[in-house]
């Protein structure tokens, strides 16, 4: 099979036999996979971040869609399947407690360490998959995962009906974090950089802002949450803290390394400063079922966030499409 492989200068596509089904697990055909912002990290080499580190002769991706084509059991039904990457042990104090998020065992996820989804076929636990409506394409199941990222990041926000909502990052997430919110809260405002990023966040409702002028923003509006969803090197919680309300919650998504923070002001403000990772079980079950069950209802806006397609020969294209917001990019697909 045909697979994306981590080299020292990045990317390249190498030829192999996949490796023999462990029992619990599923082979999937992989008909969709996005590059997410992680991805794009590690691309570019790292900038003193925690997921940076290059796996080098590992296959990425994370954001996965697909068939089943081989299974160790029977009984699975014939759809198409959003794949959990998130590999867990399933007995940890954590998982049994539906925080398999934060499992001290389960290793590395699939498409971070494990083989990942930019191949022709990727293996992973039967648990962890989710069937999709047959109302909704492949290419927008592989929204499953950041939708998922998304909804553990509003929901950990509590947002009411009368909440002022700022997002910080037109990506993905931010797009998606904005959507979710705008059917909770009565305003939500965008951070927006580019075009079509004030484009989408105006199409789903949500008000675009300039970056520069979100303190500004946050000092007339006063939202009680603040999405971060930028990471990296920026400045963003020092920006969403100068602009939460106090009493307000500041929800982070984004992948940090170290960055500091203006502890005085989250203390004068009593502000709640909430890390967000990945995605658990929530009020109802677990939040990537809950995820893949909102794809219908968001199909439109989904349609509009998926800006490029490439062909597994084509990956390195697809990552420097997805690095370069120049090309209108925001999420860049892989169908293999």
């Amino acid at each position: 099979m045909k697979r994306a492989v981590w080299t020292e200068g990045g990317l390249e596509v190498a030829e192999g036999e996949p490796p023999p089904l462990p029992e619990g697990w599923v082979r999937v055909q992989v008909a969709a996979c996005g590059i997410c912002g992680s991805d794009l990290h590690i691309w570019h080499g790292g900038v003193d971040q925690p997921l940076a580190t290059r796996p080098v002769g590992t296959t990425p991706g994370h954001e996965v869609a697909g068939t089943v084509v081989e299974a160790t059991q029977a009984g699975l039904p014939e759809a198409v399947f959003a794949v959990n990457p998130n590999v867990t042990c399933g007995r940890c104090d954590y998982c049994v407690t539906g925080r398999p998020n934060l499992c001290r065992r389960g290793g590395f996820g699939i498409g971070l360490g494990r083989p990942g989804g930019l191949a022709e076929y990727v293996d992973a636990p039967v648990a962890n998959l989710f069937p999709v409506a047959d109302t909704v394409s492949p290419v927008a199941a592989s929204l499953t995962e950041p939708l998922a990222v998304a909804l553990r990041g509003v929901s950990l926000a509590r947002l009411a009906q009368d909440s002022a909502v700022l997002v910080l990052g037109g990506g993905t997430i931010g797009l998606l974090a904005a959507l979710l919110a705008r059917d909770r809260a009565s305003t939500v405002a965008v951070t927006t950089r580019h075009a079509h990023q004030r484009q989408l966040a105006s199409s789903i409702g949500a008000t675009p802002i300039d970056p520069d002028e979100a303190v500004a923003w946050g000092r007339e509006h006063r939202p009680d949450v603040v999405i971060e969803t930028v990471g990296g090197q920026a400045d963003t919680v020092g920006v969403a803290v100068r602009a939460c309300a106090r009493g307000g919650r500041i929800v982070v998504l984004g992948v940090f390394g170290t960055v500091p923070v203006d502890m005085g002001q989250v203390m004068f403000k009593e502000l709640e400063l909430i890390g967000s990772f990945c995605y658990g079980t929530g009020r109802r079950g677990q939040e990537f079922a809950a995820a893949a069950n909102l794809l219908p209802r968001y199909a439109a806006e989904l349609d509009g966030l998926q800006t490029h397609r490439f062909a597994l020969d084509d990956v390195e294209s697809a990552f420097s499409a997805a690095a370069d917001k120049g090309t209108g990019s925001v999420k860049v697909t892989v169908v293999p």
